[in-house]
């Protein structure tokens, strides 16, 4: 069976988005040619939820409470096999391109084999409301994830973090440090979806400075903040009060608030990820990959 770093759930009209550990998902996929991890994962359940028309409400968690979802530990980037892969003069040659002739199709959207819809895009596009209930730690990716939902319950004592800029200092709620040895400018277009004062967002993003839930929602940029036996009950009451409204009308609404936004987001994305990519360039001149 292929490994998955993302698996879904369908509880009734609720689709429930659930992310594996990154950690494990990654070592058990290395030698696995059909692995889809988180980053592929994301987008790709959005899009299969996006056109199930029994599905009205996705809520995106961590399969495993107390993580969301956690970037690498720093012991991780020691492993040359890892390293590597990021690493651009090392880099093997491109995959070949998917066969002809039409692949397996999950729904009006199209093939789904071959594409990789990507994960923010999707949070953004999907008509149903998705709400981020952050069952634990964010760090690395995972923060990136939760601005681009609608709705964000955590659990007060997680931790948030944006990790390219961490240098792997960034210390997890059990103690482990994460994130890469180097440096890297913060992608995914993550710096147009962030709500807080700039002051704020130039200090998680630079300094990679880490907040718990319960400070993200002092500063307004989380909905709600809650003891982790609480999560539950108070995400339940957000998924009633979205199921008691009519679906079109959360749909445009939806559609209304993130038009200015995915313009803004759009533009960002591409500004990033053309720095993440000079980045690896001169972190591998430089031998600071290896």
């Amino acid at each position: 069976m292929a490994v998955r770093g993302v698996e879904i759930e369908r509880r009734g009209p609720v689709g429930w988005v659930l992310i594996n550990d990154y950690q494990a998902t990654v070592e058990a996929g290395a030698e696995d040619a059909d692995f889809i991890g988180v980053h592929e994962g994301i987008g790709l359940a959005l899009d299969e939820l996006r056109w199930d028309q029994s599905i009205r409400v996705v809520v995106l968690t961590g399969k495993n409470d107390g993580e969301f979802y956690r970037f690498s530990r720093r012991s991780h980037w020691d492993n040359p096999e890892f390293r590597d892969r990021l690493n651009p003069l090392k880099a093997s040659a491109p995959p070949p391109a998917p066969p002809a002739g039409p692949p397996e199709s999950t729904g009006p959207a199209g093939p789904a084999v071959h594409r990789r819809p990507d994960a923010h895009e999707m949070l953004m596009l999907i008509e149903k409301p998705v709400i981020a209930r952050v069952n634990g730690d964010a760090i690395g990716f995972g923060s990136s994830l939760i601005w681009g939902c609608d709705f964000i319950v955590g659990r007060e004592d997680a931790k948030i973090a944006w990790g390219h800029t961490g240098l792997g200092e960034i210390v997890d709620s059990d103690g482990e440090a994460r994130g890469f040895p180097w440096a890297m400018t913060p992608s995914y277009g993550m710096a147009s979806l962030l709500y807080m004062p700039p002051s704020k967002v130039k200090e998680f993003m630079i300094l990679s400075k880490v907040y718990t839930a319960r400070e993200m929602a002092d500063m307004n940029a989380f909905n709600a903040a809650v003891p982790a036996d609480e999560l539950d009950s108070v995400v339940d009451g957000w998924v009633e009060a979205l199921l008691r409204r009519p679906p079109a009308v959360v749909a445009r609404t939806k559609k209304l608030c993130n038009k200015p936004i995915m313009a803004v987001y759009t533009a960002t994305e591409d500004l990033s990820g053309a720095y993440t990519v000079l980045d690896l360039y001169q972190q591998a001149q430089a031998g600071a990959m290896g």
